[in-house]
């Protein structure tokens, strides 16, 4: 469709000074082919001259701006009939001698079949160069985009670089001249399969970067005006092409280009985004553009046992929970028991929750054995084309790599926690340690200091008479008095104290929240608890008691300070008769 608002098409447009558009709209075509025409006196320039579709209007267009005879110079920026099949006629209307066609040389050993008059002359031979009275021609290679051969031209009097197929595009409402950024998109579908890869496009612009290009004049789509020139090279630098190696069945150039562009967006999101929940958010909102999608889990089996996952419902938040039967069943699942299946990606039904599939297997990237399910739970049964398996597949393997790296970091949590947990717990009495009492006492000093209504109060305890129990009985013995009295403190405690073992006989209770009373309360409970314990085997029969000292902590009031009034409270249980609780004083 061409756009009504657009001059008459009937006549030459001039995009700069001396340089016309003659081509000729193609009604509801969306390849449109373009003609120019660089004014230069007797040494005119014919660019893309075009095929015999156009022909006619092309050669009246021309005409009404010079005599035909003034075109000297014809360009072909590369050999197919949309540019040059017009050339027969042309070698019959041009009669001047000295005319010439310009093109590569891999186009002249395929346009000398038209067996024409009028000369090929090679522009390697020139030196990429062309100067014409006035005219300044500068030839740029960008070979492979779209044919080894291929070139561009660029006006370095009106700075126009006439770019071929470059910058070509499929336009369903044809204007001559680009609107704005929309026109990336028609741009996008017509690089993708006519270009073979990003690397060569990224290469073919790279050359072209440093032109002072004030237009880009494409022999397809739409002109691009200055002000869309950088943006669109921008663009097409990080687009991804050879569209049609993702055909299998069908070579719809829309559809596949959709397909890969979901594909390209879930690339990019493994490469910058770190949290493989976000991945996996990226994931459904993509597939719910492809399928019918209602939910997409993910399952992986770390051993017989233990199963994780990330489930749509709970925002992909990791959990350890393992899957029904019918889930599990699905790890070995082959394609003798699928609807259908290319590759790893497999079509079922789910009688327990009567809804179709779509299931992809994540495999471990050293074993290649199955250890996960992407499940995509569907609104309704499908068919799906080999082109959507391939999409689907590709994405099976890089989300294959994406939750091995997930499951790494998992590990590498459980392994730091481990040491965490060590570095922190008293492995006899499995009582916190020093280390983790700074820790904690900072966090709750800072929150004291804050606010002086929290009470935090510190309770002093050490075995009476221990160093008989060992030399009488054995370490062994000892060991099995200091458990019991880490059990008693544990057992005795709320989730929000701290008990800690010091070392050797000496344990420190740290409460949050109690005031001097209630504090003194738990020591007693604890030296009644250990006055009336008792152990099997050779302690039998043995009695135990503890000593004990209760301090509290004023605002401001460092660690030392307030463990220094409860050993000092405990100092005085001891030489008071043991076996009691002794409450510091306030100096």
């Amino acid at each position: 469709m061409v756009d009504d608002s657009t001059p008459d098409w009937t006549q030459p447009i001039a995009i700069a000074d001396k340089v016309w558009w003659v081509g000729a709209p193609l009604l509801d075509d969306s390849f449109q082919c373009h003609t120019y025409l660089i004014e230069n006196g007797t040494e005119s320039i014919l660019i893309d001259p075009g095929s015999m579709i156009n022909f006619a209007a092309m050669l009246r267009k021309v005409e009404s701006i010079i005599p035909l005879s003034h075109v000297r110079w014809v360009i072909c920026q590369h050999q197919d009939p949309d540019i040059t099949a017009s050339l027969p006629a042309l070698d019959q209307l041009i009669t001047r001698p000295d005319a010439v066609v310009l093109t590569h040389w891999r186009a002249i050993a395929l346009l000398k079949h038209y067996n024409i008059r009028i000369p090929f002359q090679c522009i390697e031979k020139m030196g990429w160069r062309m100067h014409v009275g006035q005219c300044h021609i500068q030839f740029v290679f960008t070979p492979y985009l779209h044919f080894p051969g291929a070139f561009c031209t660029f006006d370095e009097n009106s700075g126009i670089l006439f770019s071929s197929d470059l910058f070509g595009g499929f336009t369903e409402q044809w204007h001559l001249f680009a609107q704005d950024e929309s026109y990336f998109e028609a741009m996008r579908p017509f690089h993708e399969h006519y270009m073979p890869s990003q690397t060569i496009l990224f290469d073919g612009l790279l050359k072209l970067s440093p032109l002072p290009i004030r237009m880009i004049a494409p022999q397809h789509g739409s002109i691009i005006p200055e002000h869309l020139v950088r943006f669109m090279i921008d663009r097409l630098k990080d687009l991804d092409c050879g569209l049609f190696s993702l055909a299998q069945s069908s070579t719809d150039i829309q559809r596949l280009s959709r397909l890969n562009l979901l594909l390209r967006k879930f690339f990019k999101d493994l490469v910058f985004v770190r949290e493989f929940r976000s991945v996996l958010e990226t994931l459904a909102q993509l597939a719910g553009q492809l399928l019918p999608l209602v939910s997409l889990d993910i399952h992986w089996q770390l051993d017989e046992q233990e199963y994780l996952l990330w489930a749509q419902d709970n925002h992909y938040q990791r959990r350890q929970i393992a899957p029904n039967q019918e889930v599990e069943a699905l790890f070995q699942l082959t394609e003798q028991d699928s609807d259908w299946s290319v590759r790893g990606v497999y079509i079922c039904f789910l009688p327990e929750e009567q809804k179709p599939a779509l299931l992809l297997h994540l495999r471990d990237s050293e074993s290649g054995g199955v250890k996960g399910l992407a499940l995509f739970r569907l609104q309704r049964a499908i068919a799906i084309s080999q082109e959507e398996g391939q999409i689907l597949h590709r994405m099976g393997d890089a989300l294959s790599v994406a939750a091995m790296r997930e499951i790494l970091h998992y590990q590498l949590e459980g392994e730091r926690q481990r040491y965490y947990e060590r570095s922190i717990r008293d492995p006899l009495t499995n009582l916190y340690t020093r280390f983790y009492l700074r820790e904690s006492a900072s966090r709750l000093f800072d929150i004291q200091d804050r606010d002086s209504h929290t009470q935090l109060s510190f309770a002093a305890f050490d075995l009476d008479f221990f160093k008989s129990v060992n030399d009488t009985y054995g370490h062994g013995a000892g060991d099995d008095v200091l458990r019991a009295l880490g059990q008693i403190l544990l057992s005795e405690t709320r989730t929000m104290d701290i008990p800690v073992r010091l070392g050797g006989e000496e344990f420190l209770l740290l409460m949050v929240g109690s005031g001097m009373q209630e504090s003194m309360e738990v020591a007693e409970r604890i030296r009644v608890r250990v006055e009336q314990l008792t152990l099997p085997g050779a302690l039998h029969g043995r009695r135990f008691t503890i000593s004990a000292g209760v301090s509290m902590r004023q605002p401001k009031e460092s660690l030392e300070s307030v463990m220094e009034k409860a050993d000092v409270a405990l100092y005085q249980a001891k030489h008071s008769g043991r076996n009691r609780v002794i409450m510091a004083t306030a100096s």
